[in-house]
């Protein structure tokens, strides 16, 4: 009986499978075939429905024999009813909506909803005249992200440099270091608060503010030719079509403080000025001058990191007015634990690397970043408008770095044994670090159907960097079996004050002209901008010894730092150093562009024209170097590109310009810093720029308005590449030091693939690019004279050797995987950024290059909706705890030589960085009309 009742229970349940059907298909906009995302598919009467998914598609399952009503309804969209009739066969129903004209409101808010959406980006991709990637502010939302440099990791063929603490900082495209592109801010470029270098910090740039980031991997003639990489634009939010108002506020924390506490100094009574500034340069200082609070280590547990940010925008007038406003503050703090040998090169003739100095460091970093947004405009027509930005932005660093250094070179270190000569140092460094741009500018057009039309813009940008008070406090010491002996006062400790400002005034003026030739695409487009940047470098350093006794120890004459007695070595401080500079440079371009569309494929050819004008003025003139020099030079800058549109949804485009790259002001000024923490740097007065033919190709495919495959390749021939080696003036005495040097001729070639596709609730994102690069360049080999004698004559031979680029990984890759819940409102998405090994440093010396590891990425994203208007988010980044580790491919000079953090017997590691996992909790509202 028992089983006779399980046999009649199976037959009905496959009876009803039998007669259930499922309905299922796409929901799509009629005119532009975009997928309705959120959209409602229900039967009416019943409690069968479904929400559209990622791609466009739904599903309503196990639906029994009988007639229904489905009713299709989206915001913004007529209502969609139809009646169909179920018989047990599956069915495809694939519903085309519009815009629903009766409803102004509904149709605003369709039109709005369009702005910072993955469509948009996708169309601007496929529309672009050159190569681009868009990341959109829906992309930027839903990632783990907090700044723009954690955002541009994520474009195919992008990598960063990171700073102390371990961020995202810098862009590398397609293999190319920082140097060789720019960054801008609505299509303008702005200065740098760098004190070396052009190249903008990225991370000053909080996530919140941005509409979409775009990436330019190839230029045109209407773009400035300084970008043999590409470049960044980060396109802020604009004024909406309606009432909108935004924001989130976030708490966080990061593990590494949860392990070892936070680091930190009081900054109440920092002087933001050396006495030379307060005083005047006859001024002679004394130590009370000169305030204690500030070098004095403390430790805590941190508050937590809070962020947030908010945003309102509106029209007014008839819609004539738009408003945006948007502010923006990050307060975090962030930790590192790093080991640092100062490597260098076997005296012997062995050629390998040979270790002489440990660094064990401990860092901790507060951060703060602020910013502030603001853009207006005025339409007085269709044919003319008028807009006004503004931007400020701040980023202020807070550091202690507590260093152990020892000398594992000398007799007294054994590693084993635990006994080595010491030195302690602690470092205490404050940066205040603003960009301020300012941009009024017109567009107009006139004649019939928009003929001639003509835009304007002036710009005032202004970058500055303030490290103010910038000191040292070092102690001697001694390690005894295992045990710190007490520390006595090292001699020559410094604080130092370096400023720079970075001013801009800048003019553009852009006309395009349609003659009727061929066709209405026909477009004649010419114009023209000058620049006038002009820059100055302060620095000034005071040196102090102990005096009173000179040999203080800790426990018996001191304590803390406030304890010391210290003897001023020079009152009036150093402000002859080269660092202090005045330096300007002066760009006037021109050029003439024309846009051509025959036989499905629009041509873009012209040239651009930029005269430069560089050169630098030192503060005080020596007998050892140049006091003022100047270069100016003329590049004429030729460029084509092509679309050909295979059909709708694809592609072939293809592209070649030529670009170069400017040195730094900072590079050519012939100086020399001493770091204790570091390598020296010094300058280059001969640096050259660097110029470069760029060839790329793309195909592009839009299966729909979101998703996409992109396949490129790209080829860059340079000339005189500028990199970064560790040099000496002598090469067997004098320490090493950083410098600017260009390096004969370097070819970059790479592939690139860009994937993006949706499966109702699922969206991957995959882009993959791999980069080659090669250059020769003269390398030292130390060696004996007959190798196979160790007693012959200790020589020195050049060599050349072919290598990469500084800078550039192999293999760069990104995948994330997205889930999205309609019903739950549950968005959830995991994102890998991997990062191939590259040269971080170039050595002067044969196999001695410094190495990065590879390195993977893992971050978390989670947000939960409440009701219509609020978000729950959570976020983790760093997940794996990655270590940043550099290395030399050679064993030790030394095989027998037992070192710390050395556990490969095959290479030499001379650096290793970990910063820990960061987790974060947030709430975000956005409110509509």
């Amino acid at each position: 009986m028992k089983a006779r009742f399980i046999l009649s229970t199976i037959l009905m349940a496959f009876s009803f499978a039998v007669q259930a059907a499922n309905i299922s298909g796409f929901v799509t906009d009629k005119e532009t075939q975009e997928p309705l995302i959120g959209a409602t598919v229900q039967l009416v009467g019943t409690s069968y429905y479904a929400i559209v998914g990622l791609d466009g598609s739904y599903s309503v399952r196990n639906l029994p024999e009988g007639t229904y009503e489905v009713e299709v309804s989206f915001v913004g969209y007529q209502k969609i009813r139809e009646t169909f009739s179920v018989n047990g066969q599956n069915m495809k129903r694939d519903f085309l909506m519009a815009l629903d004209n009766n409803d102004l409101a509904e149709v605003v808010v369709s039109g709005s909803a369009i702005k910072g959406s993955e469509m948009q980006a996708r169309t601007l991709e496929r529309n672009a005249a050159n190569t681009i990637n868009v990341i959109s502010k829906k992309a930027i939302e839903l990632s783990p992200d907090i700044t723009v440099a954690n955002i541009v990791q994520r474009v195919s063929g992008l990598s960063v440099e990171r700073n102390a603490s371990g961020d995202p900082q810098h862009a590398i495209v397609r293999g190319m270091d920082k140097r060789y592109n720019y960054t801008l801010v609505n299509g303008v470029k702005i200065p740098s608060p760098d004190n070396q270098n052009r190249f903008i910090p990225l991370d000053i740039f909080p996530a919140q503010l941005l509409e979409r980031l775009e990436v330019s991997k190839s230029l045109t003639p209407m773009m400035e030719g300084d970008a043999i990489g590409g470049a960044v634009n980060m396109v802020m939010k604009d004024a909406p079509e309606e009432f909108m108002l935004e924001g989130d506020i976030q708490l966080g924390y990061n593990q590494i403080n949860l392990d070892r506490g936070f680091y930190h100094y009081d900054r109440s009574d920092l002087n933001m000025n050396s006495p030379y500034q307060q005083f005047g340069a006859d001024y002679a200082a004394s130590m009370g001058d000169f305030t204690t609070s500030n070098m004095m280590l403390r430790n805590k547990t941190p508050m937590p990191d809070i962020l947030g940010s908010l945003t309102y925008g509106d029209r007014f007038l008839n819609d004539r007015l738009g408003v945006m406003l948007g502010g923006s503050f990050q307060n975090s703090y962030r930790g590192s634990d790093s080991n640092w040998y100062r490597a260098d090169v076997d005296n012997f003739g062995s050629g390998r690397p040979t270790l002489t100095r440990l660094q064990e460091r401990v860092s901790s970093t507060q951060q703060q970043r602020a910013a502030f947004h603001s853009k207006v405009d005025y339409v007085f027509n269709p044919q003319h408008k008028l807009y006004v930005y503004a931007g400020n932005y701040f980023l202020n660093d807070f550091r202690v770095r507590e260093m152990l250094d020892t000398d594992v070179d000398g007799r007294n270190y054994n590693y084993l044994g635990g006994t080595g000569i010491l030195t302690h140092i602690t470092r205490f460094t404050s940066r205040y670090q603003n960009i301020q741009t300012s941009t009024l500018g017109g567009e107009h057009s006139f004649g019939s159907r928009g003929r001639f039309t003509m835009d304007w813009s002036g710009v005032y940008s202004l970058a500055a960097s303030e490290s103010p008070d910038d000191g040292i406090f070092k102690r001697n010491g001694e390690m005894r079996d295992f045990e710190f002996q007490p520390q006595n006062i090292e001699r020559r400790n410094f604080r130092q004050w370096l400023n720079n400002t970075d001013r801009d005034l800048t003019a553009f003026l852009n006309f395009s002209y349609a003659p009727g030739i061929i066709n209405d695409e026909t477009r004649i487009q010419f114009g023209g901008m000058y620049r006038d940047k002009d820059r100055n470098s302060f620095f000034n350093r005071y040196i102090f010894d102990p005096t009173s006794p000179a040999f203080q120890v800790e426990g018996v004459h001191w304590d803390t730092f406030e304890d010391v007695s210290w003897a001023l070595l020079n009152p009036r401080g150093n402000t002859s150093d080269p660092l202090n500079f005045d330096s300007y440079e002066k760009i006037a371009a021109g050029y003439i562009n024309t846009k051509w569309d025959v036989f499905n494929t629009e041509i873009n050819a012209g040239v651009r024209v930029e005269h430069t004008d560089q050169g630098y003025t030192l503060a005080v003139a020596s007998q050892s170097v140049n006091p003022d020099s100047s270069q100016t030079y003329i590049d004429v800058l030729p460029s084509v590109s092509f679309k050909h549109r295979l059909n709708s949804k694809m592609n072939l485009r293809g592209s070649y310009y030529k670009a170069l790259s400017r040195p730094g002001f900072h590079e050519i000024v012939p100086y020399r810093m001493a770091e204790e923490d570091g390598f020296d740097e010094r300058g280059n007065p001969n640096l050259q720029r660097v110029r470069a033919h760029n060839y790329d190709v793309r195909y592009e495919f839009f299966p729909t308005l979101s998703e996409q495959v992109l396949v490129g390749a790209f080829v860059k021939d340079l000339r005189d590449p500028i990199e970064y080696t560790l040099a000496r003036t002598n090469i067997f005495t004098g320490p090493l030091s950083l410098q600017p040097t260009n390096f004969g001729n370097a070819v970059n070639w790479g592939l690139e693939a860009d994937f993006i596709k949706y499966y109702n609730k699922i969206g991957i994102r995959f882009n993959y690019t791999y980069t080659n690069s090669r250059i020769t360049t003269s390398k030292i080999e130390r060696r004996r004279e007959n190798p196979d004698d160790p007693s012959s004559q200790l020589v020195q031979v050049s060599v050349d050797q072919t290598r990469p680029l500084q800078g550039q990984a192999d293999h760069i890759g990104n995948l994330s995987l997205m889930y999205k819940d309609q019903v739950l409102g549950l968005d959830a998405q995991i994102s890998a950024v991997y990062t191939g090994e590259r040269i971080e440093f170039v050595s002067p010396f044969l196999n001695n290059d410094h190495w990065s590891r590879p390195i993977t990425q893992l971050d978390l994203s989670v947000d939960k909706n409440i009701g219509k208007s609020l978000t729950v988010f959570v976020r983790v980044n760093n997940i794996l705890d990655t270590p940043y580790e550099l290395f030399v491919k050679s064993p030790l000079a030394r095989e027998d030589a037992v070192f710390p953090y050395q556990n490969n017997v095959n290479e030499t590691v001379v650096r290793s960085d970990r910063f820990g996992q960061s987790y974060r909790l947030g709430l975000r509202f956005r409110l509509n009309q």
